[in-house]
């Protein structure tokens, strides 16, 4: 049975229980790499279906998600919940779709993780030369079906190159890039590689020390700057609004919130990225829009529901419930990396970060952990590598202190940065760390 006709199926079940529902399949072939102690270790691959359902009646809504090879009874049981349920305020009609179908496959792509053959990948990316390294690379081709019940009828179709790898130097060096591409790319995936390789081997070569707990000056990298971005864009859903995990306001809409040095645009229609959409899960078209430009709050993202609540339209970035972004990108600056190490003049630069929590929402009060190479600067030059750190601020007062932008960017998705995002340096002026 194939996608298409598992959806029929799917259909069948719903629209005899609700008079409005929305079906989306996702089919994912994907064939993985892994590497472990400098050696391509394990290969894996799988195929993976993903059914997210949303269904309404009487203004009750519910949403659910189920991951199965076919349809059983379950998906009728959980549609039959819906009359146990209260009218939500979250209750919108399903507006009239929109988008269009899509196909954006790379064959290479596509045959790799279908067969998992891998050979070609291991050859072009030289992996067997790297003395001691960690990671994962992975291939994938995604089909996504889409029904309503107010007549959307559309496919998608896209392939996903995606990796990080970790390079270790010694017990104490160590640097991280990670890459992402809905094509077969390996010039990227392997300037991606030897970045890596070079901050471990300029950490092993710098003098060990302990940062004291401060203000700073610090250069993030794509990576870190990719985590922290993901999270003002999650602040930007209109579902984070009403839920009060944001710290934004509809009312600020058009006022300066940022650096005038910082624009961040929403693009599903960006087609290097993996994210890449022409509709939404309402069936609506998608379109590139910016979030924050020039420092200026844009807009918030909203689905039928959020924007019916705050007096908004949808801007074709439903997530059912929750509105999110498809790909991020952050428009460059005119300085190429060595001049924004330069500017730094003293100061920290940032390469890799993990476990960023928020201790409050509303107040955008947030710390994160730095990984491998934290590099201490002094007089634009590096001149030590420290112990990791505790990046710790509000995340209003980071994109208030964005004071330059680099020229150069890098596609960034791996554990800590979700969204596909192009991304460039940003040097921050002032934010505080915590020694570690």
């Amino acid at each position: 049975m194939n996608v298409v006709e598992l959806v029929e199926e799917i259909v069948k079940i719903v629209k005899d229980t609700v008079p409005e529902y929305v079906v989306i399949l996702e089919e994912k072939t994907s064939t993985m790499l892994k590497m472990a102690n400098g050696q391509p270790s394990v290969v894996q691959s799988w195929k993976e279906y993903q059914v997210d359902l949303y269904a309404a009646k009487d203004q009750k809504i519910m949403a659910s998600s189920f991951r199965f090879s076919k349809p059983d009874e379950a998906i009728q049981k959980t549609v039959k919940i819906i009359d146990k349920l209260q009218p939500s305020p979250l209750y919108a009609p399903l507006p009239d779709p929109s988008g269009k179908p899509y196909s954006l496959v790379d064959k290479t792509l596509a045959e790799m993780a279908i067969t998992g053959d891998v050979t070609r990948l291991i050859e072009d990316l030289e992996l067997g030369e790297l003395s001691n390294s960690a990671g994962a690379i992975s291939v994938s081709v995604e089909k996504r079906v889409l029904r309503t019940s107010n007549g959307a009828d559309l496919e998608g179709a896209r392939t996903h190159f995606n990796g990080y790898m970790r390079i270790f130097a010694d017990d104490d060096s160590s640097g991280q890039w990670s890459w992402t591409s809905t094509k077969y790319d390996p010039v990227q995936a392997k300037k991606s590689i030897s970045t890596a390789v070079n901050l471990a081997e300029e950490c092993k070569k710098l003098p060990r020390g302990k940062i004291e707990t401060g203000k700073y000056r610090v250069l993030l990298s794509p990576m870190v700057a990719g985590n922290l971005i993901e999270s003002v864009i999650r602040a930007a859903s209109g579902a984070s609004v009403i839920f009060g995990m944001s710290f934004f306001r509809p009312d600020q809409i058009g006022q300066q919130l940022a650096s005038e040095k910082l624009t961040i645009i929403d693009r599903p229609l960006m087609e290097i990225l993996p994210g890449y959409s022409t509709f939404d899960d309402e069936g609506v078209a998608t379109r590139d829009k910016p979030i924050i430009e020039k420092g200026v709050l844009k807009t918030l993202l909203h689905n039928s529901k959020t924007a019916k609540l705050l007096k908004a339209e949808t801007t074709g970035n439903a997530g059912i419930i929750w509105p999110t972004a498809f790909n991020i990108e952050v428009v460059p600056g005119d300085l190429n990396d060595e001049e924004m190490m330069e500017i730094l003049g003293n100061g920290l630069y940032a390469t890799n970060n993990w476990y960023t929590r928020f201790q409050n929402y509303p107040e955008g009060l947030f710390s994160t952990v730095t990984r491998d190479a934290l590099i201490v600067v002094k007089n634009g030059k590096p001149a030590g590598c420290a112990a990791r750190a505790r990046i710790t601020g509000s995340m209003l007062d980071l994109i208030k202190n964005v004071e330059a932008v680099g020229k150069t960017r890098w596609p960034i998705e791996w554990w800590e940065v979700r969204l596909p995002s192009l991304l460039p340096h940003l040097l921050i002026s002032e934010i505080g760390i915590t020694s570690e």
